[in-house]
């Protein structure tokens, strides 16, 4: 597939979307992210998914939509995601990869994809314990989803109702149809396993291990932070 000839990096904004449970300020601002990309001269634009942050009312719409219509009002973006804002990323970039020069995907772990954890089946008992008074004792990843919702201000129901709308998850042929430069980074010790699947069907796309690093801690890491940011202010 031939690339067209795009702004440069400097006109281009960089979209970044957070993971489930936070929000643009608690990921991104506060981890420094927005900081280093501004102090680069790049012109950030952070999408909230919706239930959380700033659009803790908006349940009703696709991620992968809001980040196609925010690229698509400039043309052309480069965009970082974690988590589920990676997957909701990936999806946006399969379908409309004119819109894209430059990407990276944290946290996108191959078991997500391959076993099927983001059906609306797998993610009920979360569903459920967000909608519930309780606190779990013996669910690691809930206490540490309940901690992020709580450190980012959210609300509990706001964000269940996100997790039970109807979204489009990027197939292995979605991933094939990116064009964009890619990152994908992993943490070498994330629970959801290697994001090496995913890097092999991505064209034009390297891959990056962060040595002993959990599924939350990967976007904290100062690590982490410098290479993505030094990858996407790359290019032209």
């Amino acid at each position: 597939m031939t690339r067209q000839a795009s702004p440069s990096a400097a006109d281009r904004p960089v979209i970044l979307v957070h993971g489930f449970g936070s929000s643009t300020d608690a990921l991104w601002r506060n981890g420094g992210w927005i900081d280093d990309l501004e102090a680069s001269g790049r012109t950030v634009i952070g999408v909230d998914l919706p239930g959380h942050g700033a659009s803790r009312d908006v349940v009703d719409r696709d991620v992968a939509d809001i980040v196609i219509d925010v690229a698509a009002r400039h043309g052309s973006a480069d965009a970082i995601g974690f988590s589920a804002g990676a997957w909701s990323l990936l999806g946006a970039a399969g379908e409309r990869p004119g819109l894209f020069e430059r990407i990276a995907v944290l946290g996108a772990g191959d078991m997500i994809l391959t076993q099927g954890l983001h059906a609306a089946a797998m993610q009920q008992p979360m569903v459920e314990i967000l909608r519930s008074s309780a606190e779990p004792t013996d669910n690691p990843h809930a206490t540490e989803i309940l901690a992020q919702i709580e450190k980012a201000g959210n609300d509990r129901g706001a964000v269940a109702d996100f997790l039970v709308q109807d979204k489009r998850f990027p197939t292995l042929d979605d991933l094939g149809q990116i064009t964009a430069w890619t990152l994908v980074v992993e943490g070498g010790a994330d629970l959801a396993g290697p994001s090496e699947l995913v890097r092999q069907t991505i064209p034009n796309s390297e891959r990056l291990t962060v040595d002993g690093a959990g599924h939350f801690e990967l976007p904290t890491l100062a690590e982490c932070r410098s290479a993505v940011t030094t990858f996407i202010n790359q290019g032209g």
